[in-house]
């Protein structure tokens, strides 16, 4: 049996690993990194935006999201272009700051390096992103929605973000976008911005940043049909107590007490659609000003029935006269200063 010499056996393993190293170059530092900060080209679609959960506080979009920025060291003289894995060559180490647990990458984490040392990276993210919202005009309210790209590692002057030329040239304004047809039915996007930012993980931690914003108004048609409306009818249900005679008390006290326990339970159906805020939405008004509405009608009620009883039942019919025009008045006058006010 012949001995392999143990410097041939070396040799042969170091030309190995250059062979090797050469197709997958280990690129550590920053292209140019002594010639100011590297530039990153930025293009961001949103292909779908299928849900906004209020009470979640997030949103469910599709992203396609692509990068481009130049590394001379990754020329090469070959035709086409030559891929790489993402985590064998520098690149910015760009994340989404607001993504969930639920967000998935359909694209492999891979670039193109064109001849010239241009690098191409390109991701599809599906899922959920939180999105604080302001609720407080809540239905008739107007949210800005975000999708922030953050640089981890590197500060504004060291990576910055510009919009993608080859996308503004391929007659995408901004180099970004929402498609036309989303699935997004009760919500209407009125506008879309991108705009570099700075990303403050701490006083002396902040990283160059790049989001995609975009504006949606609810849609309020559902919540007039589904929710105001039934509510009217029910405030106005316990309002019929005033035309039955005084002498009828169970009559009157069963409609006032049916108007509540309606109310009360129509209640717990919508606040399922929202979190548990510190402040009171515009719905949360109205259905504090129907809840008093129809509590006061029982009281009337009351009154009403224990007038009767001691043979005051002119006073008794005196009081629900007046009662039919106080409690609608003091209705519409809360209504309107709820709802006229315009969206924030």
């Amino acid at each position: 049996m012949k001995r392999i010499h143990f410097p041939l056996l070396v040799l042969f393993a170091t030309s190995i690993r250059l062979a090797l190293g050469s197709e997958a170059p280990a690129l550590i530092d920053r292209p140019n990194a002594d010639s100011g900060p590297t530039q990153i080209s930025v293009g961001i679609w949103l292909a779908d935006i299928s849900n906004i959960d209020s009470a979640q506080q997030s949103f469910t979009a599709e992203i396609a999201v692509v990068l481009r920025w130049k590394d001379p060291r990754l020329a090469h003289t070959g035709k086409g272009v030559v891929r790489y894995p993402l985590e064998q060559i520098w690149h910015p180490r760009v994340s989404i700051v607001n993504e969930t647990n639920s967000v998935s990458r359909r694209l492999p984490e891979s670039v193109e390096v064109e001849s010239d040392g241009t690098v191409t990276y390109r991701q599809r993210y599906v899922g959920a992103f939180t999105q604080a919202l302001r609720l407080r005009s809540f239905p008739f309210d107007r949210q800005t929605f975000r999708v922030q790209l953050v640089a981890v590692r590197y500060q504004s002057n060291e990576v910055i973000f510009v919009p993608d030329q080859v996308w503004i040239q391929d007659g995408l304004k901004g180099a970004g976008g929402i498609s036309p047809s989303v699935t997004l039915p009760d919500w209407t996007i009125e506008k879309w911005e991108l705009k570099p930012l700075v990303y403050a993980l701490a006083p002396r931690h902040q990283y160059s940043s790049y989001a995609f914003e975009f504006t949606a108004s609810r849609n309020v048609q559902y919540y007039i049909l589904k929710v105001i409306l039934p509510l009217v009818l029910i405030v106005m249900m316990s309002w019929s107590g005033f035309w039955i005679d005084p002498v009828n008390a169970n009559s009157q006290i069963s409609v006032a007490v049916t108007s509540m326990l309606t109310l009360i339970a129509y209640r717990y159906a919508v606040d399922s659609q929202l979190p548990r805020l510190p402040y009171m939405t515009r719905i949360d008004l109205f259905f504090l000003v129907s809840t008093l509405l129809v509590f006061f009608s029982l009281i009337e009620v009351l009154v009403t029935t224990i007038l009767d009883n001691n043979q005051q039942t002119e006073r008794a019919k005196k009081i629900d006269r007046y009662c039919r025009v106080i409690f609608p008045v003091v209705f519409a006058i809360a209504s309107i200063a709820i709802f006229v006010k315009p969206r924030d």
